[in-house]
């Protein structure tokens, strides 16, 4: 185990690097009350990747990372480049899948400022050993330098698995600051991390249990949610918290007119006003509606 330790830190400090980023406030207008407009991006990719954008540049910029493990990550210039599979450039992250590497695990990762955040591929999977005494990590790349520039064990976050998926941590970008959603003994736990050099700001206990989603809690303007199948054609909120106030709401059912199935990656990109996501073996996209009213029932819902 030391030696594994001392080899990372070697590969990590060489490349570590000191950055500024000011707190920005994404744009926001209320709470998620719709999602609409679905538009398909990729059908011929599965539903092992993830599709971001940067929360904090106006870029067109596109990152592809293929699988929920691996290291190599895939940039196009536009959305309509990744549609035609046009790829700019790959960034291929040091070490292998495994073995000690800087390989991803999951597919709860975001870009802000142009840097990667995501779980490193856990040891304990690495080396076959138990995982219930390991945290999670979470590490930044800068793809400017590419370089590693900061990486946080989350001091709660357990490595089980839950959703509809293999991740153990969701990220999100609100207000300038990079939030892990993870789970300590079946129960949420938020971590606020410093988006330069991911320092622990705040975890916050939901004391709320994974309801056993069909699809994983999220981000957005301040406030954390999590849902339930609502039927065929829709979601509904089983809670929504105040990341601020810590006020708890488990009592509206906001419904969201979103196909009940398994969704093992969902990233709201609160600049952009979108959700990305996968759906029915394709990679797909919603806008997202902030403020207004929401939906009580799903009558309305049709597709």
């Amino acid at each position: 185990m030391f030696v594994r330790a001392a080899v990372f830190v070697a590969v990590f400090v060489a490349v570590a690097v000191a950055s500024t980023l000011p707190g920005i406030s994404l744009g926001c207008q209320g709470p998620v009350t719709a999602f609409s407009g679905k538009q398909t991006l990729r059908d011929d990719l599965g539903i092992d990747g993830a599709v971001l954008r940067d929360q904090h540049s106006s870029s067109d910029t596109v990152w592809y990372l293929p699988r929920f493990n691996g290291n190599t990550v895939e940039e196009y210039r536009t959305m309509g480049d990744f549609e035609a599979g046009n790829v700019l450039t790959t960034y291929r992250l040091p070490g292998s899948v495994g073995s000690g590497g800087m390989a991803w695990w999951g597919q709860g990762h975001v870009v802000y400022n142009n840097a990667l955040y995501y779980q490193r591929f856990p040891d304990c999977l690495s080396y076959s050993y138990e995982c219930s005494n390991e945290k999670a990590q979470i590490v930044r790349y800068d793809f400017n330098l590419q370089a590693f520039t900061a990486l946080q064990a989350l001091p709660t976050a357990q490595l089980s698995h839950w959703g509809a998926g293999p991740s153990y941590v969701y990220l999100a970008v609100d207000a300038g600051s990079v939030w892990a959603i993870g789970l300590n003994t079946g129960k949420f736990h938020l971590t606020k991390l410093n988006a330069n050099d991911l320092n622990v700001e705040e975890i916050i206990d939901t004391e709320f249990a994974d309801p056993f989603s069909n699809m994983p809690p999220f981000i957005a303007c301040g406030k954390f949610y999590s849902t339930l199948p609502g039927g065929p054609l829709s979601s509904r909120t089983a809670l929504i918290l105040d990341l601020t106030t810590k006020q708890k709401d488990t009592s509206t059912q906001a419904w969201y007119c979103l196909p009940t199935e398994g969704r093992r990656y969902f990233s709201v990109n609160s600049r952009e006003n979108k959700v990305y996501t996968v759906e029915s073996n394709a990679l797909v996209t919603y806008d997202v509606t902030f403020g207004g009213s929401y939906l009580t029932d799903s009558a309305s819902c049709t597709f």
